[in-house]
């Protein structure tokens, strides 16, 4: 039996803070095609929309002043923790060799939620609502003509007909904008937190000794002209289809925004055929038929992105 001294804690807990710190500052998913990485100083951040902006003019008469705020929403940041009590007869019992892995594990925790949210982001587009007020991936987006007449388009393709069955969901996206089609705020980094003074009540009322990792964070939607979301098959032809939409955003004055979509994020289950779209001169005409090959118009044209938090 180990006697339970300050030094004995002491090590214990600096055991736990590098397990801790080691996984949470491991390599993770790389987002940072598709996710604007934004720093929080409040409860919240306001962000134009910048779809409104009409772009470079000349300069006659007086400037034409564009009002931000009218084009602008915010992201609340919440605040997440994850908190786990070590009996103090396994500390007495030199039973804490497995704490390590318990920290080790609370920092991988904290280092994956936020590809986790962008994840549940992603996949909850075809329903929830983005900062225009309608369904971040749908058919209600404002747009305008060529000459600046308003009308609406659309971000998105499922699977239409009696019966259709919807494949898992693939975005193409836009990464060269300043912004993005998706949003990590960050407010407070997680921070493991121990409880490992005899005197603390955790220890005195519980017999425990408490250690916890807590942080200040969210994840919303951006722009929603730079990401198109389609669950139907993943084929050049529905490519070519989705970057043309694409193409067609228009600004107020009816310039096009500029869009070139070059990133293509996909489930583990498309990640094949999103290498091949890339790497192939070659490749099946369609998925039905996968022996008629033909050739590969949309070859280097989508870096693929494997995200493994749609799967």
């Amino acid at each position: 039996m180990a006697d339970i001294t300050s030094a004995v804690l002491g090590a214990i807990n600096n055991g736990l803070n590098l397990a801790y710190n080691t996984q949470l500052y491991a390599a993770t998913a790389d987002m940072t095609d598709f996710v604007f990485d934004a720093q929080s100083t409040g409860a919240a951040e306001v962000y134009p929309t910048l779809s409104t902006l009409q772009g470079v003019r000349e300069w006659i008469g007086a400037r034409e002043v564009q009002a931000l705020s009218q084009s602008s929403f915010s992201i609340t940041n919440r605040t997440f923790e994850e908190t786990v009590a070590i009996k103090r007869e396994n500390i007495e019992d030199d039973k804490y060799g497995m704490f390590s892995v318990v920290a080790g594990q609370l920092g991988r925790d904290a280092n994956q939620l936020p590809p986790t949210l962008i994840g549940q982001l992603m996949t909850s587009g075809f329903t929830a609502p983005g900062p225009d007020g309608t369904t971040f991936f749908g058919s209600g987006h404002v747009n305008y003509t060529n000459k600046g007449v308003r009308t609406t388009t659309s971000n998105f393709a499922v699977v239409t007909g009696t019966g259709a069955v919807q494949g898992p969901p693939w975005f193409l996206i836009d990464s060269s904008q300043l912004l993005k089609p998706f949003i990590h705020q960050k407010r407070r980094p997680f921070v493991l937190t121990t409880r490992f003074n005899l005197q603390d009540p955790t220890v005195f009322d519980n017999n425990e000794f408490v250690w916890g990792v807590d942080g200040r964070m969210n994840v919303g939607y951006g722009l929603w002209q730079l990401a198109y979301a389609s669950t139907q098959p993943l084929t050049q032809a529905n490519l070519i289809a989705a970057k043309t939409a694409m193409s067609q955003i228009r600004r107020p004055n009816g310039t096009p925004m500029g869009i070139k979509p070059n990133i293509l994020v996909v489930p583990t289950a498309l990640w094949p055929t999103a290498q091949s779209l890339y790497l192939d001169s070659l490749i099946a005409n369609d998925p039905t038929t996968p022996t008629t090959l033909v050739a590969n118009q949309v070859k280097g044209a989508f870096k693929p992105s494997e995200f493994q938090w749609l799967n």
